[in-house]
C-alpha cells in the first residue's frame, strides 16, 4: 500500500511512520522544506497548501491513500484555519479533478463536538457538533468540507481524534505540563500548580492510534463518513497527576490555581467506540502506569538540559 502522509514530522505523523502496523506501507511524506528522504518525499513548500500543491503531491506520489495529519493546535484565527482548513480544502479540490482519486483519511478532533452533556456520553459520531474553541472550529471546517466530498462520492473519511498520549506530546497539553510542573518542583521545590484535576477524559496511546489509522487505511470499505479515534475510557487527570507524582519518589504538594481554570468546561467527554469495534479495530487503552513515569523522565532530561 503506498501512502501520502502529510504532518510526518508531528506528533501522530512520526509515530505512523514508526509503527509496527506500518509493514508493508510506502509512504511519500509531503514536505514543507527539503528536510526529507531523498527520492521519498515531495516538497510542496511552506503553505497553505491548496489545490495546485496537492495535485503535484498526487502525481509525483500516487498514493491508494492519503492520511492528512498536518494541522496545528494553536494560534490565532486565521492561523489555525489557514493550517487545519485550507489544506483540507485543496486536497479536495485535487481529488475532484481525478478519474480514479485514491481514498483519504483525514485527522479531526474531538474538540468539534463542543459542550456534550453527561447524558450523551459516551458521545456518538452523529451527535450535532457545537465547537466552542477556534481549533474546534477550524477542525470541524474540515469536517465540513469532508462530509460535501464524500456525498459527491470521493472515498473520504474523517478520523476524528480524542486526546493522543505518548513521548513527545506538545507540552502545551496537560499531561506534559504536570510532567514540566513536577520535573521544577523537584528541583526549585515548591507546589505544582494546576487547574481542574476532576475534569475526565478519553486518552488514547498515540501509537494506537497510528495502529488504528493504518486498519482504517487498509479497510475494505467505510460504512460512515465519520469514525471516533478515541479508546472509550474516561481518565481522571487528578488520579493521573498522583500517578505522576508517585513515580517522583517525593512528596509534593498540588495547589489549584484559578487562573488555570477554564469556566464551563465539560465535567467528562469520551467517545463511542462502536464504529472502531465494527471494523475490527477495537481500542486498547493507554498502559498508564508505564507511560507516566516514562514521561516524567522526558520531562526531567529536558528540564535540566536546558541553559
Amino acid at each position: 500500500m503506498r501512502v501520502l502522509l502529510t504532518g510526518s514530522g508531528g506528533f501522530l505523523g512520526r509515530h505512523l511512520l514508526a509503527s509496527p502496523a506500518a509493514a508493508g506501507v510506502h509512504f511519500v511524506c509531503a514536505m514543507r522544506t527539503e528536510k526529507g528522504r531523498p527520492g521519498h518525499d515531495v516538497v510542496l513548500g511552506p503553505g497553505p497548501w491548496g489545490k495546485a500543491e496537492f495535485e503535484h503531491a498526487l502525481a509525483v506520489g500516487r498514493p491508494d491513500v492519503v492520511i492528512h495529519c498536518a494541522g496545528t493546535t494553536h494560534g490565532d484565527a486565521r492561523q489555525l484555519f489557514e493550517a487545519n482548513a485550507v489544506p483540507a480544502g485543496g486536497l479536495l479540490a485535487a481529488l475532484s479533478g481525478m478519474a480514479r482519486p485514491p481514498r483519504v483519511v483525514l485527522v479531526g478532533s474531538a474538540a468539534e463536538y463542543g459542550f456534550v452533556s453527561a447524558d450523551a456520553m459516551p458521545v456518538r459520531e452523529d451527535h450535532p457538533c457545537q465547537p466552542r474553541s477556534e481549533y474546534g472550529i477550524s477542525k470541524y471546517v474540515q469536517t465540513l468540507l469532508a462530509l460535501s466530498a464524500a456525498e459527491r462520492g470521493l472515498p473520504v473519511m474523517v478520523a476524528r481524534l480524542f486526546n493522543p498520549v505518548g513521548l513527545g506530546m506538545p507540552p502545551n497539553l496537560a499531561l506534559p505540563s504536570f510532567a514540566r510542573r513536577i520535573a521544577e518542583a523537584l528541583e526549585l521545590g515548591g507546589a505544582i500548580s494546576v487547574g481542574d484535576i476532576d475534569a475526565r477524559r478519553d486518552f488514547i496511546d498515540v501509537a494506537e492510534a497510528a495502529r488504528i489509522l493504518l486498519g482504517l487505511a487498509r479497510a475494505s470499505a467505510w460504512p460512515w463518513p465519520v469514525v471516533n479515534l478515541c479508546s472509550g475510557r474516561a481518565f481522571r487527570l487528578g488520579s493521573l497527576l498522583e500517578t505522576m507524582i508517585a513515580a517522583s519518589g517525593r512528596q509534593l504538594q498540588v495547589r489549584v490555581d484559578p487562573t488555570l481554570l477554564r469556566p464551563g468546561d465539560m465535567p467528562l467527554l469520551t467517545g463511542s467506540t462502536e464504529r472502531l469495534d465494527a471494523l475490527g479495530l477495537s481500542p486498547a487503552a493507554p498502559k498508564f502506569d508505564i507511560l507516566l513515569p516514562r514521561m516524567l523522565g522526558e520531562a526531567r532530561l529536558r528540564y535540566t538540559a536546558a541553559p
